[in-house]
């Protein structure tokens, strides 16, 4: 067990911590944490511009990612209602929804890495206020954290029983 001097590292003693949070991409996330302790907030994330919604379910991010679903459907539907009411060509449709999508690409993609650190940060802080060994920490870490390919594997299985049901 940690002694209560030892409870809560300091910063550059949590790496460890953090790499068993991160997993098989720790390089990279470290690098990003490293200058989101120096300041540099926003930092661009490729696989979040690119996959959105699921790279935070990949990355474990469920209520970001259950928001940014929301919003996707809010904004869905504003387009829709807009769509109708102004009585906006197909052409002009399809340009309003790829501006919108090109938009929300952007934004995840800017705010994925700090959204990620932050949860990071929480689930440290937390795991380390829990009287636990260090190795006991990693373990918790380790678990919350890396990667899961569960969600997809979830929707690739509802979206083959749909199509599935739809052909009977």
């Amino acid at each position: 067990m940690m002694s209560p001097a030892e409870e809560t590292p300091a910063q550059e003693d949590q790496e460890e911590y953090y790499r068993a949070y991160f997993g098989t991409d720790a390089d990279y996330y470290l690098r990003k944490l490293a200058l989101y302790r120096a300041g540099t907030k926003i930092t661009f994330n490729i696989g979040a511009f690119f996959f959105g919604l699921f790279w935070m379910l990949y990355r474990k991010m469920y209520v970001p990612a259950f928001f940014l679903m929301l919003a996707l459907l809010l904004q869905s539907f504003l387009l829709g209602q807009a769509i109708q009411y102004y009585g906006i060509t197909d052409v002009k449709a399809v340009l309003l929804n790829n501006t919108a999508t090109v938009a929300w690409s952007v934004l995840v993609g800017f705010l994925g890495n700090w959204l990620y650190l932050r949860q990071a940060q929480a689930k440290v802080e937390r795991a380390l206020q829990e009287k636990q060994t260090e190795q006991q920490v990693v373990n918790t870490l380790s678990t919350q954290g890396g990667f899961t390919l569960i969600p997809h594997i979830l929707v690739a299985a509802l979206i083959l029983g749909s199509l599935l049901f739809n052909q009977w």
